[in-house]
């Protein structure tokens, strides 16, 4: 994740505008409620928050991602704008077992929310990944996860797999299908030049 180290200087400028309105409708389908628990997973420099704290500031909000230079900035943006309630844990997605999240975070906790947005088809193994996600939620816990699918691959989809040490062929939203129910998927309205394929937000409630 050296890569994503030195990405972090410049990842909100270069590409915050491009997903903005993604979040935003990621965080909608979210339903978020007070004293609800939420884990973002590739958290990054923690874009999401500013859409989770506008919908709903009474939350407990914890943030993990494998860059540490990611996580700088996300805790850089959290200091700037005085955001209460968030924690930010370096952590290997692979190992986001319940016994692994216990011991880096000193407490019992479960989560009534997951969202992961552009992490999945970046994160090797990353079935194993959302099988990790759904056994961090309770019962009737929601997911909700954006990301990019090339149904056509094309010089811009190599592109974006390249600068983004990507994996743009994985259909996430159909793992994820099988995996939940109230299963709700579409696409997104950015286009698919400008990240190599269709963006899509795919959400689902823990069976």
């Amino acid at each position: 994740m050296k890569w994503y180290d030195l990405f972090s200087n410049v990842y909100d400028s270069s590409l915050e505008k491009l997903y903005f309105e993604s979040r935003k409708k990621a965080v909608e389908l979210l339903d978020l409620a007070p004293g609800q628990v939420l884990i973002d997973v590739a958290c990054g420099t923690g874009a999401n928050f500013k859409h989770i704290k506008a919908a709903n500031t009474n939350l407990e909000i914890y943030g993990t991602d494998f860059s540490e230079g990611m996580l700088r900035k996300g805790q850089s943006n959290i200091d700037k704008n005085n955001w209460k309630n968030i924690t930010l844990f370096q952590a290997d997605a692979r190992a986001l077992t319940s016994s692994f999240v216990k011991e880096k975070l000193n407490k019992d906790i479960t989560f009534d929310r997951v969202i992961c947005v552009l992490g999945l088809s970046v994160i090797p193994d990353w079935e194993q990944v959302l099988d990790k996600m759904l056994d961090l939620l309770k019962e009737g816990g929601r997911i909700v996860i954006v990301d990019v699918f090339a149904e056509k691959r094309n010089f811009n989809t190599w592109l974006v797999e390249k600068f983004a040490r990507a994996d743009l062929d994985r259909k996430i939203w159909q793992t994820l299908k099988t995996k939940t129910t109230n299963f709700h998927q579409e696409y997104l309205p950015v286009k698919e030049r400008k990240v190599g394929g269709k963006l899509f937000v795919a959400t689902g409630i823990k069976n």
